[in-house]
């Protein structure tokens, strides 16, 4: 009897050590995992052969914020290649690029005076400049609104049944951009492997508008940038308060393009950039560099 009962304890103590090492252990992966109370949604991406090196809730149709102006850009340039526009078509402003929300971020043009798609191209890559973007999308199709069916359009062309965008620029209004990880990664590929110049403009820290203001990039990873990480080519960050801190990046690492998605990316107090690049970096570092 007193040797059963010795024999029952022991079970249990050893049970009851057992429940215990896996409940650290997966503890432990918990703490490990970068996006674990720190991000809504994000992923990791090898362009040339698509595989999924990471993902996290990728599949969720979520604010992208300015990500949306990643199909603007293609769809841009899609309009040069096929000789629509050209780079030195001139814009000259309309009441509803003028009039775009207080809060957003401007180029600042002035009514009585043009500018190229260039210049426009620029602003809205380097800086996220939402007056560019409605420029822009005027210049391709007349209106934001028929520039807007065409990105759509576009979304269903690629495949894309979670993504829906209402405007250009990415803004907050009555309702807003949404899309998944994955669309905004499938998105940012078609834009690299179809029209890989845009590197040539998301790559730039900064740039001189015509009226000799310098503006800086929002993409503080670039070499030569506060936090930049060596390899790092772009590609669009993004903020509103419904969508919180977002970033698209690509870069080289390891001879290999990758793009990396994430969204919603949590934050304490009022800096709304920083943890949207370090949760990057450390994706980076450990799905793809393995550090």
């Amino acid at each position: 009897m007193i040797i059963r009962m010795k024999k029952t304890l022991t079970i249990l103590i050893v049970a009851a050590l057992a429940f215990f090492i896996f409940i650290k252990e997966k503890d432990a992966r918990k703490e490990t995992n970068p996006l674990y109370h720190e991000a809504k949604a994000a992923i990791v991406l090898e362009a040339e052969t698509g595989k999924i090196l990471y993902e996290q809730n990728s599949k969720e149709a979520l604010p992208i914020a300015s990500m949306s102006k990643l199909m603007t850009q293609y769809i841009v340039l899609e309009a040069i290649a096929d000789g629509r526009l050209s780079w030195d078509s001139q814009y000259k402003p309309s009441t509803a690029a003028l009039n775009q929300p207080r809060y957003a971020v401007m180029l600042g043009m002035d009514k009585r005076k043009t500018y190229n798609v260039r210049e426009l191209f620029a602003a809205m890559t380097i800086t996220s400049a939402n007056d560019a973007a409605v420029a822009l999308a005027e210049l391709v199709s007349g209106t934001e609104a028929e520039f807007v069916q065409e990105m759509n359009k576009k979304a269903e062309q690629f495949g894309l049944t979670n993504t829906r965008f209402i405007n250009a620029t990415g803004l907050d209004e009555a309702d807003t951009n949404h899309a998944t990880a994955r669309d905004v990664a499938a998105i940012a590929n078609e834009l690299l492997e179809q029209y890989p110049e845009v590197l040539e403009f998301t790559r730039m820290t900064d740039f001189t508008t015509s009226d000799g203001t310098r503006l800086w990039t929002t993409n503080l990873m670039l070499p030569g940038m506060p936090q930049e990480m060596i390899g790092m080519e772009g590609l669009k960050t993004g903020y509103t308060e419904e969508a919180g801190p977002c970033f698209a990046s690509t870069g080289i690492y390891e001879g290999k393009r990758i793009i990396t998605v994430v969204m919603g990316v949590g934050v304490e107090g009022s800096d709304t950039s920083t943890p949207r690049f370090t949760l990057t970096r450390d994706l980076i570092d450990r799905y793809v560099l393995n550090e």
